[in-house]
Formats: structure tokens, sequence, C-alpha cells
């Protein structure tokens, strides 16, 4: 018995083909996208469970260390906190605390200190967090952002930042860098419990295989639908 015994007009034949030959790609791609990513969270583990290093000084950023296991020391110029908005945690809304780190030669490394719920912006609402004097802080180096397209301007005026503009934040507080690196410190605990670190997406979201699965199915869907339809009895037994 042939495998169909009707015969498919091209119109069919040409969509069918199309149809099957994207669902195909997509599904190659989510595949490539899964090992890309596997691949990427393995490298971003691999560096932040390496001995930290001081944070790199005059030196240009580089790509290969983003998410280095890092240090750093001086003191936090508290006056001078800049506000990354719009950013979650669990549901709730807030801000990352991004606070120029003083070193001994007056340069300044920027540090993201963690995450802070929006009604607790005015820093005298969590006195605790104003940390004085020499501290040693660890966490990942992270590299200097650009502007997104969906991204809004960033609001040096009115204290809100929305990606981390080294430079520019830099200017803003008047103090020279010491390094282009910034450092997104680890969750260790600080006094009143505010801001909370650990804030680098080191462990993405990977769900490609899913996504894989899903459009190879689809695919395999239309494959059986196509050999079924033109399968079925003709009532007239003339070919369609």
């Amino acid at each position: 018995m042939p495998l169909l015994t009707t015969r498919p007009s091209p119109a069919i034949k040409i969509c069918a083909g199309l149809a099957l030959v994207i669902l195909l790609g997509l599904g190659s791609w989510q595949v490539d996208r899964l090992f890309w990513k596997q691949n990427l969270i393995a490298e971003r583990q691999e560096h932040a469970s390496e001995p930290p290093i001081a944070v790199p000084t005059d030196v240009a950023p580089d790509p290969a260390m983003a998410f280095r296991a890092a240090y750093a020391d001086g003191h936090f110029l508290n006056d001078q906190e800049m506000y990354l908005m719009a950013r979650t945690r669990r549901g709730n809304i807030g801000f990352h605390l991004i606070t120029p780190l003083e070193q001994e030669d007056g340069r300044i490394i920027l540090v993201n200190r963690g995450w802070v719920p929006q009604d607790y912006r005015d820093p005298s609402t969590r006195p605790d967090s104003l940390i004085e004097g020499n501290v040693r802080v660890t966490g990942v180096l992270r590299l200097p952002q650009t502007r997104h397209w969906v991204q809004p301007e960033n609001e040096p005026l009115e204290n809100q930042w929305f990606f981390v503009d080294v430079d520019a934040m830099a200017e803003d507080s008047g103090a020279d860098l010491a390094s282009r690196y910034y450092l997104e410190l680890d969750e260790t605990e600080i006094p009143g419990g505010l801001p909370i670190g650990g804030q680098a997406k080191i462990d993405l979201p990977n769900n490609h295989l899913q996504y894989a699965i899903t459009w190879y199915s689809l695919a395999l869907s239309l494959i059986v639908i196509f050999i079924l339809y033109h399968r079925r009895p003709q009532k007239d037994g003339t070919d369609s």
C-alpha cells in the first residue's frame, strides 16, 4: 500500500514543507542555545568558585574576567550612594545600592552592594547599612554596561540609574576610577540585613531543552497530520 493514497496539491506541499523547515530550524536553534547556556553557566560557576583576587585596577576590562571572584579594600562613601532602579527580588520592587569604595590613593571602585526594597531608599530608614571605616568586601567582577534599547536613559540629577555606566557614575561622584570593573557583592550578611547581596545572576534559567522538544514535537505532529490527512478514504474515488 502506498504511503499516501492521494496526491497533495502543490500549494499544500509547499506550505507543509516550509512549516516543517521552520519548525526543525527553531528546534535546532534551541539545541544550540541549550549548549551555549550550559557552557555559560558552567563558566560563571567556575569563575565565581575560584579563590578571590583583588579587583584589577588600571586595566581595560576583559570579558573573560566577568563573574570572577574578587575582593576590594577601602571605605564606603555613603553620602554618594547611587540607586540602580527597577530591580525585583521574589516579586518585590526595589533597587540595587551602588556605593563608591574609596581606595588608599583616593580613587574609587564602584560596588553593587545588593538589593533594597523601594521603601528603604532614604538612608535614614536603614542606618545600619551605612558602614563606616575600612572594610574588605567580596563578590564577583562585573563589566561596564551599555544601555539596552528597552531601558530608559540614566537620570544622574535624580540619582536614578537603569544600567551601570561606570564612567558616568564616577563622574557623578566627583572621584577618579581605580577600575572600570565594578564589584557585585556576595551574600555575606551585613548589620540590619540591608542591602541583600548575592544578586549576581550566575545560575541562569535554562529552558532551551523544553523549547527544543516543543518545536521538534510540532514538526513530528505536522508530518503525522500530513500523512493521515492524505490517507483518509475518498468518497468519490478520485484523487484530490
